[in-house]
């Protein structure tokens, strides 16, 4: 029997190690089975099995065997590490299926005890998930109480811990707009990770670099830490995790303006058979916005599972609901149903009391939402730009203030915070936001000077362009060079002039300083 388990667990370590994570769950559950009265291989196997699982994005029976009363479980040898590694693997599962509230309680039965049995090893671990999850949570102040009661000077010297530690502080730092030092200690983080064997973590952390990254406008930097996600994801055969990386690039690539390319990403992990929750939410927060304007309702469609919506409020997240519910109230008011993407912003803005990482669900709210939570939604951005390293916050505050003004009818008032929030975007290298705000400018003061009497007639970029066209022509309204917009689209200045004639014509006009002036008057 022993050599049997050995001989199954050995066999999934090698399918593991090449990535082929069908055949190790295989080969580990099988042991997993027969090693039932050896408590101290059963808890062992018990981390292979939910760890395989996880990176397949399933759920397993190995996950019950947590549930085991702790002082049956700790006393013997062995056990102790592979109990703080199920409470990791544990939580990982739980944050996939959207079940983030539900590891608050399981980790502080797990810390008392654990302080109880004066087990460090295991004390250290709880406190630093607690603090994750706490964060998560938009918790600040409880996740910091458990990050300042970790002695730094006393970490081990153990590759995994300190990469777990760094990452929340740069997480932390992050929170508090503090890019410098957010760089630093996922730099360090990474380093530490880089000496593990754990293939998730790695580029865990280079997906949590870049998301901090984009938070704080560093628009560049998030553009190749994603690619660099991505790459190593691929390596290791990550699976779901593939998909989750390549919609945040995908979403990046959307804001420097390269929708072409941006949707044939949300395409691709749209094809991911059965997806775990946490990607559900992904293809409905990044993947809607994107396929509306993209115009491709297929595409829609199969990013608008409402099941995301509530996996989304069950996580308790507010990072995580803020834009689904935010995604999903675009993709209502697409489909005319206007009261529903109402109700459903104010029901977020219930749990919101911080800006998400892109202010989505306040200019969600600006939007569609209803006008007496117009105030509510602006003090959510407004004190986001109280930190340092506002800048994507201070972009999105004068956005929400010309979408508002429009809304109230003011056009001289949303001319005005249009162009200010369109050069800050241009800063941020956000080109579609740049765009947005200029078209609403623009569209504000044709209201204006048709009230003057002085309106011209206005042209639209007509859909039968291209993707690539409208790409292009977007591009051009904002006043970018041919060569500035092949280096936005990766394409040569000489491919841009192509599309140009081609756009020109299309449209009926002569000249570049025309179709400026059409879309512009």
């Amino acid at each position: 029997m022993v050599r049997g388990v050995s001989a199954l667990e050995t066999l999934g370590d090698a399918y593991s190690s090449d990535g082929d994570y069908r055949t190790a769950l295989k080969n580990y559950e099988r042991a997993f089975d027969l090693s039932a009265g050896d408590v101290s291989t059963h808890a062992r196997l018990a981390v292979k099995v939910g760890d395989t699982a996880f990176h397949r994005g399933i759920a397993t029976d190995a996950d019950g065997w947590f549930n085991i009363p702790l002082e049956k479980t700790v006393p013997v040898p062995g056990t102790a590490a592979s109990l703080a590694q199920l409470h990791m693997q544990q939580i990982r599962t739980l944050w996939s299926n959207s079940r983030t509230a539900d590891i608050v309680p399981l980790s502080e039965r797990l810390l008392n005890f654990a302080t109880a049995s004066n087990n460090t090893e295991l004390i250290l671990s709880t406190r630093l998930s607690l603090a994750t999850v706490l964060h998560l949570l938009s918790r600040y102040h409880e996740a910091e109480r458990y990050l300042q009661a970790i002695d730094v000077h006393a970490l081990p010297p153990d590759p995994k811990v300190l990469s777990i530690y760094h990452r929340l502080c740069g997480f932390a730092y992050a929170s508090s707009g503090n890019a410098e030092m957010a760089s630093k200690s996922f730099a360090k983080a990474l380093h530490y990770a880089e000496q593990g064997q754990d293939p998730y973590e790695y580029t865990s952390i280079l997906q949590s670099h870049a998301m901090s990254a984009s938070m704080l406008g560093r628009t560049e930097l998030a553009a190749s830490l994603f690619l660099q996600a991505l790459s190593a994801a691929r390596d290791r055969n990550l699976g779901w995790n593939v998909a989750c990386i390549s919609l945040e690039y995908a979403r990046v690539l959307s804001h420097q303006g390269n929708r072409h390319l941006a949707h044939a990403y949300v395409n691709q992990a749209a094809t991911f058979e059965n997806p775990p929750p946490v990607l559900l939410e992904a293809l409905a927060e990044i993947g809607i916005p994107i396929a509306i304007e993209c115009n491709d309702p297929y595409l829609l469609s199969q990013c608008a599972n409402e099941d995301a919506l509530t996996f989304a409020f069950r996580s308790g997240e507010p990072p995580r609901l803020g834009p689904v519910a935010s995604s999903f109230a675009r993709y209502f008011h697409r489909m005319s149903q206007l009261q529903k993407a109402r109700e459903l912003l104010t029901k977020a803005l219930e749990y919101v009391k911080n800006a998400d990482q892109a202010c989505d669900l306040p200019l969600a709210v600006a939007q569609f939402g209803d006008s007496s939570y117009f105030g509510r939604a602006r003090e959510v951005l407004r004190s986001r730009t109280l930190l340092p390293n506002a800048d994507v916050a201070t972009a999105h505050l004068h956005y929400f203030d010309a979408l508002v003004l429009d809304r109230e009818g003011d056009a001289e008032g949303c001319v005005r915070e249009a162009k200010t929030a369109a050069a800050l975007f241009r800063k941020l290298l956000w080109t579609s936001y740049e765009l947005a705000a200029t078209l609403l400018g623009a569209s504000a003061h044709r209201t204006r000077s048709a009230a003057n009497g002085s309106a011209g007639p206005a042209a639209s970029i007509p859909s039968e362009l291209t993707l690539r066209e409208q790409s292009v022509a977007q591009l051009a309204i904002v006043g970018l060079s041919n060569r500035e917009i092949g280096e936005r689209l990766s394409i040569s200045a000489r491919t841009v002039e192509c599309h140009m004639t081609s756009i020109l014509r299309r449209m009926g006009l002569r000249s570049r300083h025309q179709l400026l002036e059409s879309v512009r008057r």
